[in-house]
């Protein structure tokens, strides 16, 4: 079976500068299309370079001025229903993946980069090996929703629109772009006559200091303020935990200085929290405790807190550090199995799994890693 990268290189190969091609997944075991288009989908600031289809959407990968790769995707949303479903989460078809995604309508997933790279080396990520080159601007942060918008003309209208920003990068280091270009997203859609309901979603370990000179404490204060004051408390506020170890959370983020679980739970105890409480995301691997009685010593609340349980990404640098995952679409029911018992306590839970069929080219920094590599001829 050839690998996902060397697939790709080898498609790579056969593609000229301008040509048109694609793959479709119910002719191909690649189960993604690759198109090379001429640069008529560029936006300012912003170069395209390659679009990658999966059964539930696109991932796109622009050239910003200076020449560095960054990721942008839009996709939709499976079921609920359809998660829970043994033969959605393994089936190889993607027919079957059609049958249960959302309509665009109730739901739509966007996700851009706001770092040329990241700072950090976070053992699960295929971002961090890329070389860091700093933050992007305000402008090429919304440029790439204006390109995800703009290359997305059926869609409309939507109830949901949630978009992540932190595709590539620590959105903590670059807190005034990222929460300048939050506040812009309705001027944005109305601009392009688009009737949505916007959710935005902070995603950050929350280092300890920024490269902005920020402490966590900081953008806690400031994330929460936007989601309290300008969005009505719908805001969608993640947090990496990934372990109740702090050893062990500090060596999968590569080292990094991080806030703690407990100064995290402690700090926000004393927010006054509206409409969507604060996430505490846990990537759950194999030999990495979640500890749930640890957590509610600490006085996890759950009017302030939520718990997230998700299966690690089959990335390179998961693979290449020995990192396992817990549980996926094979055995869905283990991860279930732990959110009853966050439950047991009345914390609300949210499980993920991650589709067989779009499992590769779906992480962050993947496509990045293929242009680059096909580019220095690897």
């Amino acid at each position: 079976m050839i690998g996902f990268q060397r697939r790709i290189n080898l498609i790579f190969s056969k593609i000229k500068e301008g040509d048109k091609i694609v793959f479709s997944p119910l002719r191909s075991k690649n189960l993604i299309n690759i198109i090379k288009q001429p640069n008529h989908m560029a936006t300012p600031n912003l170069k395209f370079e390659e679009a990658f289809y999966l059964p539930s959407g696109r991932v796109f990968m622009l050239k910003t001025k200076d020449n560095y790769p960054i990721e942008c995707t839009e996709m939709r949303d499976v079921s609920v229903g359809g998660k829970e479903h043994w033969e959605v989460r393994n089936s190889q078809d993607p027919h079957i993946i059609w049958k249960h995604l959302k309509p665009y309508k109730e739901k739509w997933l966007l996700t851009v980069s706001t770092q040329k790279g990241c700072p950090h080396n976070c053992k699960f990520c295929d971002v961090s090996p890329l070389k860091f080159k700093g933050n992007l601007t305000q402008k090429e942060i919304e440029n790439q929703v204006k390109f995800l918008l703009e290359n997305t003309p059926y869609v409309k209208k939507s109830s949901k629109v949630k978009i992540g920003f932190a595709r590539m990068g620590e959105p903590a280091h670059n807190l005034k772009n990222v929460l300048s270009a939050m506040k812009n997203l309705p001027k944005i859609s109305k601009s392009l006559k688009k009737d949505f309901n916007w959710l935005p979603c902070f995603n950050s370990i929350l280092p300890r200091k920024t490269i902005e000179g920020k402490t966590g404490f900081d953008v806690i204060d400031k994330v929460i303020e936007l989601k309290e004051k300008t969005c009505n408390g719908f805001l969608h506020f993640q947090i990496s935990c990934n372990s109740t170890d702090e050893n062990l959370r500090k060596k999968l983020f590569g080292g990094a200085d991080v806030l703690t679980i407990k100064e995290i739970i402690e700090y926000i105890n004393k927010k006054d929290i509206r409409n969507r409480t604060i996430t505490l995301n846990f990537i759950v691997m194999k030999g990495v405790p979640v500890d749930v009685d640890y957590l509610m010593n600490l006085g996890l609340n759950p009017k302030k807190f939520m718990v997230k349980l998700i299966p690690l990404n089959n990335t390179e640098n998961a693979n290449k550090n020995n990192l396992e995952t817990y549980a996926n679409y094979s055995n869905y029911e283990d991860l279930v199995k732990l959110g009853k018992e966050f439950e047991k306590h009345k914390i609300p839970t949210v499980i993920d799994a991650i589709a067989k069929c779009e499992e590769a080219g779906l992480c962050c920094g993947q496509l990045a890693h293929i242009f680059l590599e096909n580019k220095n001829g690897k």
